[in-house]
């Protein structure tokens, strides 16, 4: 039997990177972008399942059927002429576009893409994959890193692009515009498992032959724990961003970190040992409990800045094999269904 934490659900579209807080990728590294016609080359079964995936389509909610009215009513109210002005204004672009620069010009390509997760591609995406040239594999990952790409293993890292969307950090879009202040339901673990699923490697590093790979217990485990951390961040960044009194906005933001403060964060924590959890959670639970989140927005953005280098180093420092504890709290549900060949 499954014993999920409470999760507060809120909203359906989204606002994003490792650099900058709500930015994705791609945004920030525009000049980057090579497109996920170049992943292609070397990845097709990847971009076969991402072209099914709500993620390839983000960039047409102004017109899908089930989202274009939506769409069109936070376009007004945010002084866009109208929902086609989505692909031109960064207040769109920067989660539901991947963009790519050509000298002084930028033009969005597509939606949330390949780059949007694991960097812009410019300077590794040769690299990276090039083993005649560079037999060894941990050398290529390592100049591959160098060059700004993302790996799935750099759980925090990648996950942050997710947190930089799925969270919006923009005041107004939510008050006025009447955006969702998060994506519905979302949950590292479950949203990776579904119809975004695209891994086609086996635990050795071999190409499957078109199978789909479930992420392997121990991962889900640091999914599970990382994604909890990184919505407390994400959480408190955008909460200290919000004006103080009331709204949508602030109240989303406040009730989701007053969540995991009181109510996820205790129960992991005492899953994995107590005052023999790791380190890290244990830092990150005494600074979570100091913050007052109807305090200064300052005090509340100073607590974020500091919980960040501890989910770094938490994620860095664990493959998930001594995180059983929290086995029965990890989602059993997919958002939507995964690719196969």
């Amino acid at each position: 039997m499954k014993y999920h934490l409470p999760v507060i659900i809120f909203g359906l579209l989204s606002s994003a990177a490792p650099i900058a807080f709500g930015q994705a990728a791609s945004t920030i590294h525009a000049d980057k972008v090579v497109g996920y016609e170049k992943c292609e080359e070397c990845h097709e079964e990847e971009v076969k399942a991402w072209k099914l995936s709500s993620h390839s389509r983000s960039n047409n909610v102004h017109q899908d059927a089930k989202t274009r009215e939506k769409a069109q009513e936070i376009a007004t109210k945010m002084g866009l002429a109208n929902a086609s002005a989505m692909s031109t204004s960064p207040l769109c672009t920067e989660c539901h576009y991947t963009r790519q620069q050509t000298g002084s010009a930028t033009k969005t390509i597509s939606g949330v893409s390949c780059e949007s997760c694991h960097g812009g591609g410019k300077d590794f995406y040769e690299v990276h994959g090039d083993k005649e040239k560079i037999p060894s594999r941990e050398e290529r990952q390592k100049l591959s890193k160098a060059a700004g790409m993302l790996y799935p293993h750099d759980t925090a890292l990648v996950a942050e692009n997710c947190f930089n969307c799925h969270i919006i950090r923009d005041e107004k879009l939510v008050n006025v515009g009447g955006h969702p202040a998060r994506s519905e339901g979302f949950n590292l673990v479950s949203w990776s498992q579904g119809e975004v699923r695209h891994n086609f490697y086996t635990p050795d590093h071999e190409r499957t032959k078109g199978e789909n790979l479930e992420t392997v217990q121990t991962r889900k485990r640091k999914m599970f724990v990382v994604g909890m951390l990184l919505d407390l961040e994400y959480s408190l960044r955008s909460l200290s961003k919000g004006r103080t009194g009331g709204g949508e906005f602030r109240k989303a933001m406040g009730t989701r970190a007053n969540t995991i403060i009181k109510k996820e964060l205790p129960v992991v924590v005492k899953a994995l040992g107590g005052e023999g959890a790791p380190a890290e959670l244990l830092e990150i639970k005494k600074v979570a409990d100091a913050v007052k989140l109807s305090g200064d927005p300052a005090q509340v953005a100073a607590a974020a800045d500091a919980i960040n280098p501890l989910i770094m180093k938490f994620s860095e420092g664990t493959d998930g094999s001594k995180l059983g504890g929290v086995d029965d709290f990890i989602p059993s549900n997919s958002k939507g269904k995964a690719w196969e060949q």
